[in-house]
């Protein structure tokens, strides 16, 4: 089972997903995201949720293949997994790489994220809301996140948007 949670920027994705997770299994659970290692930010994000939630979450960066993080030695033991961060992980696997080599990623991620033993949440950033992006590099990312967050949702059993921290629940 997995969740899409979309929404843009500082919509509250990220809390909701966290909120989200735990419910879906006991801890620990397991938080996946870009350059998290280190990350101030994340770890008060994770600090809050573990005064509200009494949580024990582990925190671990992405790989580089994402659908890497659902092997079952990174899985294992975990009562659900969070992968937040996603336009940010296509946007620093486009460097060398072909539109369709990354969405074919995305498709074996899909795939394993509903074929999972462990319930997951992904967190994207909703790109189809705001404005055409001026360079040709930003028109790419915009594409290639628009596409993969349609995979994704495609093949959710739930799709939650967020604005302004209100979540919205469409499937």
């Amino acid at each position: 089972m997995f969740t899409f949670v979309s929404g843009g920027l500082r919509s509250g994705k990220s809390d909701y997903a966290l909120r989200r997770a735990s419910e879906l299994g006991p801890p620990p659970w397991l938080y996946v995201a870009p350059e998290v290692e280190g990350d101030d930010d994340v770890t008060k994000r994770l600090a809050q949720h573990r005064r509200d939630q009494d949580a024990i979450w582990r925190v671990k960066d992405a790989p580089v293949r994402l659908q890497d993080a659902l092997e079952a030695d990174v899985i294992g033991g975990a009562g659900a997994l969070v992968l937040d961060r996603f336009a940010a992980w296509i946007g620093a696997r486009m460097s060398g790489k072909a539109d369709s080599e990354l969405l074919a990623e995305v498709e074996e991620l899909a795939d394993r994220l509903y074929r999972s033993p462990v319930p997951a949440v992904l967190v994207t950033t909703e790109v189809g809301l705001g404005f055409v992006a001026a360079s040709d590099a930003n028109r790419r990312l915009v594409n290639l996140v628009g596409s993969a967050n349609r995979i994704l949702a495609e093949r959710a059993q739930s799709v939650v948007f967020l604005m302004s921290g209100v979540a919205q629940r469409w499937r």
